[in-house]
């Protein structure tokens, strides 16, 4: 299989950044949509955003004359460069990853997700981070405009989080290779928790500390959203080395439920800290409703951040590790072959002797030794 070159892997990432636009427009809007035009009370928004999470029919109206320009703006230029992109996407990728899949049962399945541990961690991490990120994501437009009293900087915060995602994006291989995935995870949820600390600890009378503090908050956080999904990938060989089975279905299912369950606490409690500070549509807030505000943009997504860094401080699945998982997944994949076991039959079962032979702590140890010596690994399948 040729190495695949660099157009096609710049052309799947674009695939994903056009979606990744269409959520952050949701996830901008949709609550003050809810509460500024449709005149739903934030509790009640709070409780549809947990229930529900759906983007209706109305979600499309333009919210007001204080807002028109702004959301119009920014909603055509990300359908622009969204399309622009799903196009790139269409036009540079296609599959070229050719294996046989086996046919794995409901019982392996979970078998895989009860042994696979870091996944279960990764999991819960990803749960609290979400929840955090979309309490800001939710509130920062109430934060600029009823904090700050600046909702011309919301274009400049719009524009600013889409260059960061493409830098960051650039870099984050570079990253990875010098400090690891998981130190990055973890460094970038302290600067998106300091961040948010900023944003909660800041009087609205210094607008630029504020916004600055919205800006490192959005900027770790987004790092973070970048690598999760690299780590993601390594619980899949996790499993398999585990197990002797490779689940990926099951597995980014696991995840990606818990990733959405996130983003509906997350916008829910950002709903009900509106609330509960007396949030009022259309009227001068309140001290309260400014600290109800501040709570949602700035306490709630520090607290959860950094709950998801202790959790992940516990993930056991290093860089050095999953290369010497690899090294023994591709081993048990050869003895296969060369016992010429039948095409589609549940891996490792010619090798099962080879399952989980190794501790993770021989492993982190192993990689080690493996990294010491200059022979190359066994490439990544």
């Amino acid at each position: 299989m040729k190495k695949l070159s660099k157009l096609s892997i710049i052309g799947y990432g674009a695939g994903d950044a056009a979606n990744n636009l269409a959520f952050t427009t949701a996830t901008m809007f949709l609550l003050v949509y809810y509460t500024d035009v449709a005149g739903i009370s934030a509790a009640a928004a709070g409780t549809l955003l947990l229930a529900v999470r759906v983007f209706d029919a109305f979600a499309d109206v333009l919210a007001g004359r204080d807002l028109q320009a702004t959301f119009t703006a920014i909603t055509l230029a990300f359908v622009v460069i969204g399309a622009a992109l799903y196009f790139f996407t269409v036009l540079t990728t296609k599959e070229r990853v050719h294996r046989a899949v086996p046919n794995v049962t409901l019982k392996q399945s979970m078998d895989t997700l009860k042994s696979n541990k870091p996944l279960l961690m990764l999991c819960l991490s990803s749960f609290l981070f979400l929840s955090g990120y979309l309490a800001l994501t939710s509130v920062q437009l109430y934060y600029l405009r009823d904090v700050l009293g600046r909702l011309d900087l919301y274009p400049v915060l719009s524009i600013t989080q889409l260059v960061l995602t493409f830098v960051l994006a650039a870099i984050m291989p570079r990253l990875v290779r010098t400090v690891g995935k998981k130190r990055v995870y973890l460094v970038a949820s302290l600067i998106s928790a300091t961040g948010g600390a900023i944003v909660f600890f800041t009087p609205a009378s210094q607008v630029w500390i504020g916004f600055s503090g919205l800006l490192v908050s959005l900027g770790g956080a987004l790092a973070v959203s970048i690598v999760v999904w690299a780590l993601e990938a390594d619980t899949v060989e996790y499993g398999e080395w585990k197990t002797g089975v490779r689940t990926e279905g099951i597995t980014y299912a696991l995840f990606s439920f818990t990733r959405k369950t996130g983003q509906a606490v997350g916008g829910a409690l950002a709903a009900y800290a509106l609330a509960l500070g007396g949030y009022k549509s259309g009227a001068a807030q309140t001290a309260e409703a400014v600290q109800g505000i501040q709570v949602s943009a700035g306490a709630i997504p520090a607290v959860l951040t950094i709950l998801a860094v202790l959790v992940m401080s516990k993930y056991t699945l290093t860089d050095a590790m999953h290369a010497t998982i690899l090294t023994e997944i591709q081993g048990r994949r050869l003895l296969s072959e060369n016992a010429g076991e039948k095409a589609g039959e549940t891996s490792g079962v010619g090798a099962t002797s080879r399952v989980g032979t190794i501790s993770e702590a021989d492993a982190d140890g192993a990689a080690a030794a493996a990294y010491a010596d200059p022979a190359p690994l066994a490439p990544r399948s």
